[in-house]
């Protein structure tokens, strides 16, 4: 997992870039108060081989015949519905407050504004970092651009396999705020206005 945060401060834009190993399994099974069976996720991080894996956080998983859904952070998300083909179309962030704020290098941000999701490729081939799936599924979960932020949201899962491959850009800015706006305001790459927020990239490096 790569990512860049971008932190607004006196002397100007701080772009802070990390590489990160992350690992993932199923832990557990529980059933909710409905009785609904989910899996435990347990996430584990370390910057590089050389470092022990260490335990970050519990989240769970699980489906119903029409939905499947993840609790991250505390937060739920429905990550498909079904059935599913190349038109389906869903707000996956129908039990998140599109309002709320989390921080990020000391910041405010509201991460989960204008999302909504759509496949875009369902059961077609694709090679993701030297490794090559028979049948993949390709989701936007959001791409929203306007003057002051930029919302990009995709995901590649194979199947018997899972999640391959993430990218999100989550980013503010007020370049475009000035007076007179600057003239390049519409075309300045968003790497480069951005004030605040992080772009984030996950590739499949191992798996089961």
């Amino acid at each position: 997992m790569d990512s860049i945060i971008f932190d607004f401060s006196g002397g100007g834009i701080v772009r802070d870039s990390s590489r990160t190993l992350v690992k993932e399994q199923i832990g557990d099974t529980l059933r909710d108060q409905t009785g609904q069976l989910l899996y435990t996720v347990e996430r584990y991080e370390r910057p590089d081989q050389s470092v022990p894996w260490s335990l970050i956080k519990i989240g769970t998983a699980g489906r119903t015949e029409t939905q499947a859904f993840r609790t991250e952070d505390n937060l739920r998300f429905l990550k498909m519905v079904f059935p599913m083909d190349r038109r389906s179309e869903w707000d996956g962030n129908v039990w998140i407050d599109d309002s709320r704020e989390i921080e990020i290098a000391g910041e405010r941000i509201r991460p989960f504004s204008n999302w909504y999701y759509e496949v875009d490729s369902i059961d077609v081939p694709a090679v993701v970092n030297g490794f090559a799936f028979d049948s993949t599924l390709l989701i936007t979960e959001a791409d929203d651009n306007n003057i002051i932020e930029r919302r990009l949201s995709r995901v590649r899962y194979a199947k018997h396999v899972g999640l391959v491959w993430r990218e999100q850009w989550i980013l503010d800015s007020q370049y475009c705020n000035q007076v007179p706006p600057p003239v390049d305001c519409e075309t300045r790459p968003w790497e480069l206005k951005a004030e605040k927020g992080y772009i984030l990239r996950q590739t499949l490096i191992e798996h089961n």
